[in-house]
């Protein structure tokens, strides 16, 4: 007799997840803007982005971001090339700190704008598709466990014991679930 039903596993049919066009899509975003931020910093060094300027993906970044060095912005560009290889490797792309939640929401918002204007329609075609092949807004729902990160860009200054503090975003939420620290960086 079973009183408790297993957990369920990465391969369990009621998970929610990216359909394979989506993850294709997601994992050549990702890359794009992990490229744009590592760009970026071999540019610009530890200079703050300013408002109005025209500079990479950290631009759509909260202005609470803006004066961290190169070295917080390679954490950064980082946590674009963890969420790529999650979506490569057919795993969800769920964060696992505050830098990856911001990446994602970058990601995501990107990813529906160049596939609702076409841009993956050639390279799509060999894939099968999904009912749900469009739908970008369920990600937002299944992918995140909060989008407090998003109130940063409301000027909503960070309460003790959250990781919205900048210096703070690449702390993993469940140390269980951290990424190995020894990966290094692409570039």
């Amino acid at each position: 007799m079973r009183l408790v039903p297993d957990p369920p596993t990465p391969d369990d049919d009621d998970e929610f997840t990216l359909t394979p066009r989506q993850m294709h899509i997601v994992a050549i975003v990702a890359r794009t803007l992990a490229d744009s931020a590592y760009d970026d910093i071999d540019t610009h060094g530890d200079a703050p982005v300013t408002a109005g300027a025209d500079r990479s993906v950290f631009t759509e970044y909260p202005a609470t971001t803006w004066d961290q060095p190169a070295a917080w912005r390679r954490h950064a560009a980082r946590s674009f090339d963890d969420l790529a290889a999650d979506a490569e490797s057919g795993r969800s792309p769920r964060p696992t700190c505050t830098g990856e939640e911001m990446a994602l929401h970058l990601i995501l918002r990107r990813a529906s704008a160049l596939h609702h204007d076409g841009h993956f329609d050639d390279e799509l075609a060999a894939i099968p598709r999904h009912p749900e092949d469009s739908d970008w807004a369920g990600p937002l729902d299944y992918l995140f466990e909060d989008h407090d990160v998003l109130t940063l860009f409301d000027g909503i200054t960070p309460d003790d014991g959250v990781n919205l503090d900048p210096p703070a975003w690449f702390d993993p939420f469940e140390p269980p679930r951290a990424r190995d620290p020894q990966r290094g960086y692409r570039r």
